[in-house]
């Protein structure tokens, strides 16, 4: 079910899993856009984890350019902190494998490090979710 689309992003919920969906579309981010996005998803997930108690959140990052170190402080100091209050425990990535990827993932985790949050990269959507939905998930790192 969408529950949002902007020019950068479609927010979805998955019940079946349960899980947000963020899927990142191609082009050139602005902040004020990029920010919108992840406060949405941020609402979205503490209106949903009521229900939900084991909703995750799914972000197919492969036509994501770059972020900017200042939006990456922003989530660190804004979001992530919300999000791991709200109870999110699992996120989990699907990156192309590139080196731009390999850099935002260790953005993400450096910035989490500490954190309650298990992040993981994935290859495909059905390993994702298999791991999303699995209650007991731990890190594969």
């Amino acid at each position: 079910m969408i529950l949002c689309e902007t020019k950068s992003a479609i927010l979805s919920f998955d019940p079946s899993i349960p899980c947000l969906e963020l899927i990142i579309k191609p082009g050139i981010r602005k902040s004020k856009e990029f920010r919108t996005v992840h406060k949405i998803t941020l609402e979205k997930f503490i209106e949903f984890k009521m229900q939900y108690p084991d909703l995750g959140l799914f972000i197919d990052a492969r036509d994501l350019d770059a972020i900017k170190p200042r939006e990456m402080d922003w989530l660190a100091k804004k979001i992530f902190p919300q999000l791991e209050e709200a109870g999110l425990t699992k996120k989990a990535f699907l990156f192309l494998d590139n080196q731009t990827g390999k850099i935002i993932l260790e953005m993400y985790k450096d910035k989490l490090s500490g954190s309650k949050i298990v992040i993981n990269e994935f290859k495909s959507f059905k390993d994702a979710r298999v791991w999303l939905k699995d209650t007991n998930c731990s890190s594969f790192n």
